[in-house]
């Protein structure tokens, strides 16, 4: 696979260095989950909602069915964790963007367990604390009903997510490693540095399910992996 070069634009290059290291830190050391996506379907760990995503030449080719009301979901549950890391390769193929999410499912204070997650796109990568931020589930349920959030809310709620631009040649394959460690979420594209996240929301300790949301038709994926502490 060919892999082109992540440009990162939206933050300074000292906080970078502290911050966002390039990707030289050894690996969480527990392989829960591997999958290179050479069988003729997904492997029986793959559970899929509202999604016609197959196996397809050796990839995981995520697509969402055109009647669905929702992006297609790929997923594999996990035993209750904090910290983790996901691995995957990915190529877009016609669709603009996808998200790694994570929740837990007995969690009842945010909209279907959200925790936090990340969206990449060619040119963003966007990182979110759903648990105390965008999923919260009193804020979701008045955006619902058409309240407008108070200013305060509004404040509080852009301190729950990071927004950095990057440019990816979107018909290239690319490697996204995302960490978890304690109350920070560290995004690296290509073993460069991408984004992070330090937010409380994102120290919950009971994760139980991770999810590929593939938006719209197609996005490609390859090596993937799920690391543990």
């Amino acid at each position: 696979m060919t892999t082109s070069r992540l440009i990162l634009t939206a933050l300074p290059v000292l906080f970078l260095a502290s911050v966002l290291p390039v990707r030289a830190e050894p690996p969480y050391p527990k392989v829960f989950f591997e999958d290179d996506f050479s069988g003729e379907k997904l492997g029986e760990k793959w559970g899929s909602w509202k999604s016609e995503t197959v196996v397809r030449d050796g990839v995981m080719v995520g697509i969402t069915p055109k009647t669905a009301d929702h992006p297609s979901v790929n997923t594999i549950e996990l035993p209750p964790v904090a910290d983790l890391e996901v691995a995957v390769s990915f190529r877009f193929a016609g669709s603009n963007r996808f998200n790694i999410m994570f929740r837990d499912l007995d969690y009842e204070g945010s909209h279907a367990g959200h925790i936090c997650h990340v969206g990449i796109s060619p040119t963003n990568v966007s990182i979110f604390d759903g648990k105390t931020g965008i999923f919260r589930k009193d804020l979701r349920e008045k955006r619902k009903a058409g309240e407008k959030l108070d200013a305060e809310t509004q404040e509080m709620l852009k301190s729950k997510e990071s927004k950095n631009k990057i440019e990816l040649d979107p018909e290239a394959w690319h490697k996204l490693h995302i960490r978890i460690e304690g109350d920070v979420l560290k995004v690296w594209i290509d073993d460069e540095p991408a984004g992070s996240l330090q937010s409380e929301g994102i120290a919950h300790r009971t994760i139980s399910n991770m999810n590929i949301t593939t938006v719209d038709r197609e996005v490609h994926y390859d090596d993937f992996s799920i690391r543990l502490r």
